[in-house]
């Protein structure tokens, strides 16, 4: 089956796009022709070629390669798929199959051309975990949660703290401010058992560490690290952080996770300056593994 994958340079958007296909892989083989998007308003000139290749599906997400799906359909087999992963904000109905998370589905009047997943598509595995090693994922600033770096970083001392004789990985992200990023890695002056791995130093084994990790410790602006952490064993915990907006969505979708008790947390309620009234909230231990990604792939292959 060949495959046209428009593509935005969007780190965030590109991931899904790519665990989607690796996932359809399994059980379809697909042709992957990769081409990214130039520009803000993008021309054709660099898909001249385009035309000429007939497509079994064109797929992409993000705004920046939505109407570029579009069009390229125009020029292709009568029978070429038009997807969209995520929510296109226009021509919804134009799209033969869009894939989007469901707590946009209030952006949709009609949903008939619509799979629908919670949180983001994350890889999905089902290793055991090794109970000597845990993980801590840290974003940045956002206009969802107060990135408050001092808070953050005792409450990283604390889940440390309990975890004494384990290793410890922590991972920051591009929008993690340089000056948490010094403070994370000082923490390995203090523990013995702590391993910064900085992403702007080429670290790339966060995949790896997080499908291993017993416990797993993620600020709670990083939605996609949330689902990919539910998307493996082991215990997922957030860091606190005060809301911004409490009726973003975002908010609600981590929200609506804590109350359902499908994750842990910090609990720092009654804490004044005293680390030691911390308490980790537990998530129900009952809670399956994510499997989003399994279920849109499945769905997907019904309709191609």
């Amino acid at each position: 089956m060949k495959v046209l994958w428009v593509k935005d340079n969007n780190i965030g958007h590109e991931k899904q796009v790519k665990i989607l296909l690796d996932e359809l892989n399994k059980n379809v083989d697909l042709d992957i022709d990769e081409r990214v998007v130039k520009g803000l308003y993008p021309l054709f000139t660099y898909l001249e070629d385009i035309e000429e290749k007939k497509y079994d599906f064109i797929i992409g997400a993000g705004h920046r390669t939505y109407s570029l799906i579009l069009s390229i359909k125009k020029s292709q087999k009568e029978n070429t798929k038009s997807i969209a992963i995520l929510s296109p904000t226009f021509h919804k109905d134009k799209f033969d199959i869009i894939c989007s998370p469901s707590h946009d589905k209030d952006k949709f009047k009609k949903t008939n051309n619509v799979i629908f997943f919670e949180g983001s598509l994350a890889k999905v595995s089902d290793k055991d975990t090794d109970e000597n090693t845990i993980m801590i994922a840290v974003g940045g600033k956002n206009k969802h949660f107060s990135f408050d770096e001092n808070h953050i970083i005792s409450q990283i001392d604390y889940f440390i703290s309990i975890h004494p004789n384990k290793n410890c990985y922590i991972f920051n992200s591009r929008r993690t401010p340089s000056s948490t990023n010094q403070k994370l890695a000082s923490l390995k002056s203090i523990y013995e058992n702590v391993t910064f791995c900085d992403l702007n130093m080429g670290s790339n084994d966060f995949e790896k560490i997080l499908a291993r990790a017993s416990s797993k410790l993620i600020t709670r602006d990083s939605v996609n690290m949330i689902f990919e952490s539910l998307s493996c064993k082991g215990k997922t915990y957030l860091i606190d952080m005060k809301e911004n907006r409490s009726s973003n969505k975002v908010v609600k979708i981590v929200d609506n996770l804590i109350k359902n008790k499908k994750v842990g947390f910090i609990d720092c309620d009654n804490i004044v300056d005293d680390m030691s009234k911390m308490k980790l909230q537990k998530q129900n231990i009952h809670n399956e593994i994510y499997a989003e990604v399994e279920k849109v792939s499945y769905k997907l292959q019904q309709l191609l």
